[in-house]
């Protein structure tokens, strides 16, 4: 998008005294997520909430429900940027009743290494697939006027030492694989952007003037704002010269009074302050909903500041009131997204679709029926609303309970389970469901908790506070040695006889009683840097417990705990007995079914903020389960419920293999449709799946002793690294099947002017696709996917290059019977180079190779064109 003017003009008088005290106070946030208001300065209050999945609460609070959509890389297998943008405005509708100004997401970073923790946030492993589709998400949400935050500005692609580690790259991966995603966010209009924790260069992101400005302001041209992650800050001068515009979360700590400071002795800081107010303040236009979706609602001021001749109201004062989404259209929108995200691996002798009508008996085995895992570990986790079908429930519904025969075998390994499933009831409320949380002082010489400050039933294994706590106050104002204490009590009468796992974790000391004596402890009294991830990933203590089913038993569990820090938390949960013969069980349920199904994955808590994978494999219960079943049952389909690449040792034996990601809220009913075959299952890889973890370009993501992490693989990070060097993947990225019957009949390059006569935009050097038809008996879709390979004169591979990349695609979809034409359009930027000497992209004139593909691997059609000096195509005579 073309940039506003965001610096003072010159000759504007100077920035002083009150003046600047106010500018400075709205670069810093006023607490976790709310910004500085100054409805003179034209600067509202902004409401900066997580996502990207959906809505999350500000509380972590359970109790806080929403829409939760597909992860980021379920979206990129729809390899689709109009199913993008349609959750991205369903979910806009959803931010916008929620009274959120900026979505702190989509998560732009890349999959470099499929042991990267958050990975389920991104859009894949190809920078020209995140950016087409971060762009359309992007474009979706702001479409209903709420602003998104690209994050996390650069190369914050895994978690291990995420606030530290400072990343090693060359300018030109950097510029070509890294930096593209978030250049496309720009130039597609994003209204903020974060920067990352970590150090790029030695530089930390958050004063990375190269990054922050040269890159945002002067070479993308881009007007937004800003935005550090929570606690990202270092220095005051540090960010406020390099380009931040907003530290958060508030009270003030780099920014806010001390950037006034700063300023008062540096004209050139206090011009900063200028224009990064400016610039809050177009935001504060752009999300004001009353005036309608990203419509600036005043007058810039003569003097170029963007002062509005009339002050709006602040805070949420005057903003109209938006209706939420109708629920049942977005339960169909995030329904039909989720089943274009399923990528059919394999379907050996048409092993799916599983018609209903003929089917007898279907076994369904494996901990993930029952137990889904529908979005990742993060603090942007989505409480779902009453209503949501599991996989097990949606297949009853649709093949009937007759039909449909379960057993789990295998169970979920969590690393806290819920509670809930034992059916505990808050000791004063026991009609009810959960647990009574109270809150207390502790006496400093006995040591002893005074009477509850503050009261609260939750239904939740995670309790998590930022900065204060009901009824105890601000943590900064407790003294440093144990001060508070939390206890949630329940009654719980048990099922089963037998041992139970009881799980501990906080950031305090944590005591397990039952019936009021101890029974064990756990937690830490350690203050971690990153206090964030420790809530999510710290130790966990086991405790067993003999318990008698039928007899009730009070549970409570306290936690000790000092002031200071960002946050305290409280995690804990149980598992009941489990018999021992439950593997034997499901085999034998397998055994006489007309088809097996085996739902296998991960859990929730185990894709994680602050932590990466140390493997890719399954449990090794769920893989001898997946094995004993085939072996027992022909029509074996395993369904993967997991949002990266895992080791598919058994993918051979089974007849069909499923990849679901996470799916999102509306995980049940698509899976169940998509294996009726009453839905395509629409998916291809955004990821590699290797044979072997060795064999992916990058996997290791801990930093060096020094803090330093080498990008050193370069360019060739997944299935560059994967074609360059000749691996052969267990499945390519790009590969997905579908049941419809769709024939590629020719390919097509065209180039405008002389060489080829077509119009399309000026910028386009080649329209290149393919004609596919549809069978007569079912629609489907198809994806056209076109690589570019650079090649020598005598046509071998350009030293130092990958083999080749994307560099476009298109998703179709086909009636029965239909036959149609699919054109991705090249422009110039797909047949340049970053150069690293001029700072600035080149095209890089000679042979080129142009494959029209079904994936990285499959290839329907090879082009031989040359790239002349001046930017045309010119197609082989030979191919014409």
């Amino acid at each position: 998008m073309t940039a506003e003017p965001t610096t003072t003009p010159p000759g504007a008088p100077p920035v002083c005294g009150a003046e600047l005290d106010t500018l400075a106070r709205l670069t810093a946030g006023l607490d976790m997520h709310r910004s500085s208001a100054a409805p003179a300065l034209g600067v509202r209050e902004l409401r900066l909430v997580d996502g990207p999945m959906g809505v999350a609460s500000t509380r972590l609070d359970e109790r806080d429900t929403a829409l939760l959509a597909p992860s980021g890389t379920a979206l990129a297998a729809t390899w689709d940027t109009d199913t993008a943008r349609r959750v991205g405005e369903i979910l806009g509708e959803e931010f916008a009743h929620a009274g959120v100004d900026v979505v702190l997401g989509p998560n732009l970073n890349l999959t470099r290494s499929p042991l990267s923790g958050r990975s389920f946030e991104h859009f894949g492993e190809d920078p020209l697939l995140a950016s087409a589709l971060g762009a359309a998400w992007i474009t979706g949400v702001q479409s209903r006027g709420v602003g998104t935050c690209a994050k996390h500005l650069v190369c914050n692609d895994s978690e291990t030492d995420r606030h530290t580690y400072d990343v090693r790259v060359d300018d030109r991966t950097l510029h070509e694989v890294y930096l593209a995603p978030f250049e496309a966010a720009a130039r597609a209009g994003a209204w903020a952007i974060m920067a990352a924790y970590n150090r790029v260069g030695g530089r930390y992101c958050a004063e990375h003037p190269e990054l922050l400005t040269r890159e945002l302001r002067e070479r993308w041209g881009w007007d937004g704002v800003t935005v550090s992650d929570w606690f990202g800050t270092h220095t005051t001068r540090g960010a406020l010269a390099a380009g931040l515009d907003l530290e958060m979360p508030g009270p003030a700590r780099h920014l806010g009074p001390a950037a006034a400071d700063a300023a008062r002795t540096d004209p050139g800081l206090a011009q900063r302050l200028r224009e990064s107010v400016s610039r809050l303040a177009l935001l504060s236009r752009r999300t004001d909903r009353a005036a309608g979706p990203g419509k600036p609602t005043a007058p810039h001021a003569t003097d170029g500041t963007r002062r509005p001749a009339a002050p709006p109201a602040g805070g949420e004062a005057g903003r109209r009131v938006t209706p939420a989404p109708d629920e049942a259209r977005a339960r169909r929108v995030l329904r039909s997204a989720a089943a274009d995200s399923f990528v059919l691996l394999k379907n050996e002798d048409a092993a799916l679709p599983l018609s209903p009508g003929p089917l007898r008996s279907l076994a369904v085995v494996g901990p993930n029926a029952a137990h889904p895992a529908y979005q990742g570990g993060s603090f942007a986790r989505i409480p779902l609303r009453p209503g949501v079908r599991t996989p097990l429930d949606a297949l009853r519904e649709v093949y009937g309970h007759g039909v449909v025969r379960h057993a789990t075998g295998v169970f979920p390994q969590h690393r806290v389970p819920a509670f809930s499933p034992l059916g505990p009831r808050p000791v004063d409320a026991p009609d009810a469901r959960g647990f009574t949380v109270t809150y207390h002082r502790l006496d400093p010489d006995a040591g002893t908790a005074g009477r509850p400050l503050a009261r609260d039933v939750r239904d939740t294994n995670l309790l998590v506070w930022f900065t204060s706590l009901p009824g105890i106050g601000a943590l900064a104002d407790l003294p440093a040695g144990p001060s508070g204490l939390v206890r949630a009590s329940c009654l719980l009468t048990p099922d089963t006889t037998g041992t139970y796992d009881v799980h501990l974790a906080g950031t305090g000391d944590v005591r397990l009683y039952l019936d009021g004596k101890e029974a064990g402890r756990g937690g830490s009294r350690a203050e971690p840097e990153d206090v964030m991830g420790a809530l999510l990933h710290g130790e966990v203590t086991h405790v067993p417990v003999e318990l008698t089913a039928g007899r009730e038993v009070r549970i409570d569990i306290e936690m000790r705990f000092g002031g200071g820090g960002k946050a305290q938390g409280l995690s804990f949960g149980a598992s009941a007995p489990r018999p021992a013969d439950a593997v034997e069980r499901a085999v034998e349920t397998a055994r006489g079914a007309d088809a097996a199904l085996v739902c296998v994955g991960v859990t929730q808590d185990s894709a994680l903020e602050s932590a990466d994978r140390e493997h890719l494999a399954l449990p090794a219960a769920q893989v001898e389960l997946i094995e004993r079943v085939c072996a027992v049952n022909a029509r074996t389909v395993v369904v993967v419920n997991a949002p990266h690449p895992v080791d598919m040792p058994w993918a051979d034996r089974a007849s069909a293999v499923l990849m679901t990601w996470f799916p999102g809220q509306e995980y049940g009913p698509a899976l169940a449709e998509v294996l009726a075959g009453d839905r395509e299952p629409g998916g291809r890889l955004p990821l590699t799946i290797a044979r072997r973890d060795a064999d992916h370009g990058a996997l290791d993501t801990r930093p060096a002793p020094d803090g330093t992490l080498r990008y050193d693989e370069g360019l060739f990070i997944g299935h560059r690294h994967f074609d360059t060097h000749r691996i052969a993947p267990r499945y390519a990225f790009g590969h997905g099947l579908g049941y419809a019957d769709i024939t590629w009949r020719s390919a097509h390059l065209r180039t405008p002017g002389p060489y080829g006569g077509a119009e399309p935009a000026p910028e386009t050097v080649a329209l290149v696709g393919a004609r596919l038809a549809c069978g007569p008996e079912r629609g489907g879709k198809d994806v056209v996917q076109v690589y570019l390979s650079p090649r020598e004169a005598d046509g071998g591979p350009v030293a130092g290059r990958p083999e080749q990349q994307l560099a476009g695609f298109a998703a179709v979809r086909l009636a029965p019977g239909e036959e149609r034409e699919v054109t991705v359009a090249l422009d110039r930027r797909c047949f340049s180079w970053w150069d690293e000497r001029s700072g600035a992209w080149r095209p890089r004139p000679g042979r080129w190779d142009i494959r029209v593909a079904r994936s990285s691997r499959d290839v329907f059609h090879r082009f031989t064109a040359w790239l002349d000096t001046d930017g045309r195509l010119r197609p082989d005579p030979a191919e014409g």
